[in-house]
């Protein structure tokens, strides 16, 4: 009889999504002495069946992305092919490097559309030491230390590469923070290993950290890391993309904060990223 009386409640829901208007997705930094790159990508609805098919038409490849600089230069950004990327076409500078203390605008249009964005590249902070802080026999925290500034606020934005994940550097787990003047020095930061689900790898399992415990590093690994400086308006933004991240992994989480962004008529972000070179960290 139960079984009779839930099956006769059962009800085929459908859900009737609203017109969507697509937005422009801006994925974008210029570093110290670098190049910019540029990502551009559609939005989709949150009810979208992905196939193929429609992730090929989230790609912006035949958008015109103008960046101008503080100095007066202006380039038109070219469209490069690379695979190691997804979506695999990036807009490059091919003369404008970036330069510390300089303000960037960058300007893409895609069929009448445009969307702007305005970033600076601020002064870079040398790391004065690093470590490998032992957690058990074979672990350990990474960790690095900056001297506070003299005033204000420096705001870090952090990237790791680990020879044996094997993978091209990307951000750390949480990798934006800040140190404040006020603070004693030498300022300690912990360089957190973000979890494969994060990348999310075809097969995580295949990977070198699969089994190990969040976070930590095997301490025979050699650790390079980009220690860069974002503005406030960066910080905030590249923060609240990765607690979203991080919320997306714990089931139990709910997020209520929305995603900042720094792009006027479209979402993303666009960065400038002050740094000074790679530092390496082994056990030794």
């Amino acid at each position: 009889m139960i079984v009779v009386v839930l099956s006769s409640c059962q009800k085929e829901v459908e859900l009737d999504q609203p017109s969507y208007q697509r937005k422009i997705v801006v994925d974008g930094y210029i570093e110290t002495g670098r190049q910019a790159h540029v990502f551009l990508t559609l939005s989709s609805p949150y009810l979208t069946h992905y196939d193929s098919a429609s992730i090929r038409e989230t790609f912006l490849n035949y958008a015109k992305v103008t960046l101008t600089s503080s100095t007066g230069e202006e380039e038109v950004l070219t469209l490069f092919r690379e695979d190691r990327f997804f979506p695999p076409f990036v807009y490059k500078s091919v003369s404008i490097m970036g330069q510390e203390g300089e303000t960037y605008q960058l300007s893409a249009e895609v069929k009448g559309r445009i969307v702007t964005a305005t970033t600076t590249i601020p002064p870079a902070v040398a790391v004065v030491d690093t470590r490998i802080t032992q957690i058990s026999d074979t672990t350990g925290f990474v960790e690095f230390a900056i001297d506070p500034p003299r005033e204000g606020s420096y705001y870090l934005f952090t990237r790791v590469k680990s020879r044996f994940a094997d993978r091209d550097f990307h951000p750390s787990f949480n990798p934006v923070s800040e140190v404040k003047s006020t603070q004693k020095p030498p300022v300690w930061q912990r360089v957190l290993r973000a979890s494969e689900f994060g990348h999310y790898l075809s097969e995580p399992e295949s990977s070198f950290y699969n089994s190990y415990d969040r976070f930590e590093y095997d301490r025979r690994d050699t650790i390079e890391i980009i220690v860069g400086t974002v503005d406030s308006v960066s910080c905030r933004v590249i923060e609240s993309l990765f607690v979203d991240r991080a919320n997306q992994e714990n089931p139990f989480a709910f997020n209520g904060n929305r995603i900042e962004t720094n792009i006027e008529g479209g979402i993303g972000r666009w960065t400038g990223i002050g740094i000074t070179g790679i530092d390496i960290i082994t056990a030794d």
